[in-house]
């Protein structure tokens, strides 16, 4: 990626050029060749800076859904932090948060978070954003599976007379249910005699 310095130094740079070769001759075959090069050069300079803005909103994204609030982009640029170190710190604080100890040392060689930087920083938040959607399909599934055997084993109770287990699980909710059927009874008589 280009910093701002570099692009103002290739921007006079290349208006130098234009003015040197202003003062030449140039074919037309030439001129068009100039064009669609620095046509090229322009392209790829905003194609680079579309992937960076890209990756920096993906960052951001992650850290404000999976970060504390002390990693807000906004708040810390207000506060003076320039984007570079912001966008820095949160990658690391993702790699640190989601990335097992052993899984950073694997690949970056070293166990401490702060001294990462470039390619090798950009693999770990990868692997970060892999951990954290496995994270919540985790939660997902374990979600809907406890909304169906809320659903689908409210009768099962080992008090009914017609009640089969077809696996354990099925035997600890029935029991469940008859201790809790059998405390509701409890309570009720409890409640019926003192009244």
């Amino acid at each position: 990626t280009l910093s701002l310095k570099d692009y103002e130094e290739y921007m006079a740079y290349k208006e130098s050029k234009t003015q040197d070769s202003a003062t030449k001759q140039l074919s037309i075959n030439e001129r068009i060749s100039r064009e669609l090069a620095d046509t090229q050069a322009r392209e790829e300079q905003d194609q680079k800076l579309l992937l960076e803005a890209t990756r920096i909103n993906e960052i951001d994204t992650l850290a404000s859904k999976h970060l504390s609030a002390h990693f807000n982009k906004d708040t810390l640029l207000a506060k003076g932090y320039s984007l570079k170190d912001i966008m820095q710190a949160q990658r690391r604080e993702l790699v640190r948060k989601y990335v097992p100890a052993d899984d950073i040392y694997a690949i970056a060689k070293v166990r401490d978070t702060q001294h990462l930087d470039g390619e090798v920083l950009e693999q770990l938040v990868n692997l970060a954003k892999v951990n954290i959607k496995k994270r919540i399909q985790a939660n997902t599934i374990n979600s809907k599976s406890d909304i169906k055997l809320n659903l689908s084993n409210e009768e099962l109770s080992i008090l009914d007379p017609n009640f089969s287990p077809n696996n354990f699980t099925e035997l600890n909710i029935a029991i469940v249910n008859a201790y809790k059927l059998r405390r509701e009874q409890f309570y009720n008589l409890r409640k019926q005699k003192t009244a």
